[in-house]
């Protein structure tokens, strides 16, 4: 049996359940590789490679798998819309599918009530770097009226206000004045964007995380705590496929 590039096969873990496992077959693999994580389980193997060898190497590593796919469940329970899958993105907080219609004009239609973006591209291979760009965009106008806002309201100055896009950092500032934020800052509900503004601009006054720098966030804002919390469970699922 030849599977294609990317298929999926049935297994039986240690417990009775059966998981759908995702192959993934790559020219630059030169050995199979199990990976489980909130999207699921998935096994790169080499072009060449047989689907009995591959199914053989999966049961090897079951009871692995098995434990990993509980942290992950566990993980994904806590979530507030479960994974995000690859026809699906997040704007202030509400996930929305998306399509792509390939046409001479590049641009965007939002439709809030069918819960999707459609983008116009004139090319389908480059649907990322439209995703990018459009986040780029919302986080652009997120920005331009929310830090004003808050700067003027807890009376701090700022410099220039950059977006970049970061795997790990929501915000950052330096000893300039200057403030950074994720390009997929505007992914996030509004009350965590308006967290993290408020958390950069008190760095700006207090460049640690010392008491005094909480209790300066907790004046301004007294539900920090909360939105903490959301961005430790949910904030590595807010990503880009």
């Amino acid at each position: 049996m030849d599977l294609g590039p990317e298929s999926w096969i049935e297994v039986t873990l240690p417990d009775k359940s059966i998981a759908n496992v995702k192959l993934i077959k790559s020219r630059r693999s030169k050995r199979m590789c199990i990976r489980v994580d909130r999207q699921g389980i998935s096994v790169l193997s080499p072009v060449n490679e047989d689907v009995e060898t591959i199914r053989n190497f999966i049961s090897d590593n079951n009871t692995w798998i098995l434990n990993k796919s509980k942290f992950y469940a566990k993980l994904n329970n806590k979530l507030e819309y479960g994974p995000l899958q690859k026809d699906e993105i997040i704007y202030l907080g509400i996930k929305y599918k998306i399509k792509f219609v390939k046409d001479t004009f590049q641009y965007s239609i939002f439709s809030e009530n069918l819960m999707k973006i459609t983008f116009h591209v004139k090319d389908t291979r480059t649907c990322r770097r439209n995703i990018v760009n459009w986040y780029r965009q919302q986080t652009k106008k997120l920005l331009g009226e929310k830090v004003p806002f808050f700067g003027k309201k807890l009376s701090i100055p700022y410099g220039k206000v950059s977006i970049r896009s970061q795997k790990l950092r929501w915000g950052s500032c330096s000893k300039e004045g200057n403030l950074n934020f994720n390009l997929l800052l505007s992914a996030l509900p509004l009350n965590i964007v308006d967290y993290i503004i408020i958390h950069e601009l008190f760095h700006l006054v207090e460049f640690n995380h010392s008491d005094h720098f909480w209790k300066l966030v907790e004046h301004a804002f007294p539900t920090y705590k909360d939105c903490r919390t959301w961005l430790k469970i949910n904030g590595s699922y807010v990503h880009l496929n």
